[in-house]
């Protein structure tokens, strides 16, 4: 990690603005991005900054109502959607919600030809890299690449909280792609995980894509797959 990157890390860690951190609010929602019949539920993240009433929403995986509400309920207005990586889970709802909302689409540039597959390449406003820092909703965005789980696999540190996707969750980590090294991949990935993950503060709580919010800490001493 470069000196830049170094100071945009420890820049990220520090309350936006500094403000108190009660108003930053984080609220999960579960969204099931498949059918009823094969399920395919995802962690969806409204991230609100209440002084300045703005949202970013984070891996919208299908067009839920709950969003909108969510948003009313707390007066907010959503101003970015933000994806982790290109998989369908992560990036269903994410047409209805930028036309609801009227929010720019940002996504990792490494996972373009994902979203080309899928054809929502055109519909992008900002294609993120390494490093980068994006003023939006009264906090910044530090943007962590986390390659392993897909090519443009990121992480999003805000206001000292981070949002993994599929790269890190509790006990485990996103399944690399069919390589005929599995083993090595998994080796790969866990050293990405440490170098730019597990360099951030215990208490740093991590929202992934699945399953149940976990700390830095934990998954440093507790996390299978980095030990």
């Amino acid at each position: 990690m470069n000196s830049a990157c170094r100071l945009l890390l420890a820049l990220a860690l520090l309350p936006a603005v500094a403000v108190a951190a009660d108003t930053v609010v984080v609220k999960r929602l579960v969204v099931n991005a498949g059918t009823a019949a094969e399920p395919a539920p995802v962690n969806s993240y409204l991230v609100c900054h209440l002084p300045s009433r703005g949202a970013v929403l984070i891996d919208p995986g299908a067009d839920d109502g709950r969003f909108a509400a969510l948003a009313d309920e707390l007066g907010v207005q959503v101003r970015l959607v933000l994806n982790t990586h290109g998989h369908f889970d992560h990036v269903g709802g994410n047409r209805a919600c930028c036309e609801r909302f009227a929010a720019r689409l940002a996504v990792p540039a490494a996972d373009r030809p994902l979203y080309e597959k899928n054809g929502g390449a055109e519909r992008v406003d900002i294609w993120l890299q390494d490093g980068q820092a994006l003023d939006c909703a009264g906090f910044t965005v530090l943007v962590l690449a986390t390659p392993g789980h897909t090519p443009g696999s990121s992480c999003f540190l805000i206001n000292g909280q981070l949002f993994s996707g599929d790269t890190l969750m509790a006990g485990g980590v996103g399944r690399v792609p069919e390589v005929k090294n599995e083993a090595k991949a998994l080796k790969a990935l866990a050293g990405v995980i440490r170098k730019k993950l597990l360099v951030l503060p215990d208490a740093t709580p991590v929202w992934p894509g699945h399953g149940r919010p976990t700390t830095i800490g934990d998954e440093a001493l507790l996390n299978p797959f980095l030990n």
